[in-house]
């Protein structure tokens, strides 16, 4: 997926958030009880996986990517490539920092539907960020060629 697609995706939800914290926080809120048991370990695990599986991609692109240069002798072929598996990986350990404290601080500072509606669609937005993030990489393995 192109990066302005999946800005467009994370701004699409983050409106949507925002949107449903100020009209309905209810679905969002932990009166849904999917939300209320997911954001917590159910989020952490979730993202867990989904990082692990994430940076091992990005691990294995990174040496078929030393692979083809050393193959072709040219080094520093795929600078701009390189630079965006890091920053990929990084935002995928990011996020799932990010998402510790948003489980730890749900308890402490969502009192009302609206604030847990943020804390919930918040970690919505940082499960479609890691699946945008899962996609992209992936796609990257898949267009590496075996005649390169």
């Amino acid at each position: 997926m192109s990066t302005p697609i999946s800005v467009c995706v994370l701004i699409v939800v983050a409106g949507l958030v925002c949107v449903l914290a100020l009209v309905a926080p209810e679905l969002l809120s932990n009166k849904n009880v999917f939300l209320f048991g997911f954001v917590g370990d159910g989020l952490l695990s979730v993202l867990g996986v989904i990082v692990t599986i994430t940076l091992a991609s990005a691990g294995q692109l990174h040496l078929s990517l030393n692979q083809i240069e050393e193959k072709h002798q040219n080094k520093n072929s795929f600078v701009d490539t390189r630079t965006g598996i890091r920053r990929a990986a990084f935002a995928l350990i990011w996020l799932f920092v990010f998402s510790v404290a948003l489980v730890i601080f749900k308890p402490i500072l969502a009192t009302n539907d609206w604030s847990q509606t943020l804390f919930n669609g918040t970690a919505i937005l940082v499960v479609v960020w890691n699946v945008l993030i899962l996609t992209a990489l992936t796609e990257a393995v898949f267009a590496l060629k075996p005649d390169l």
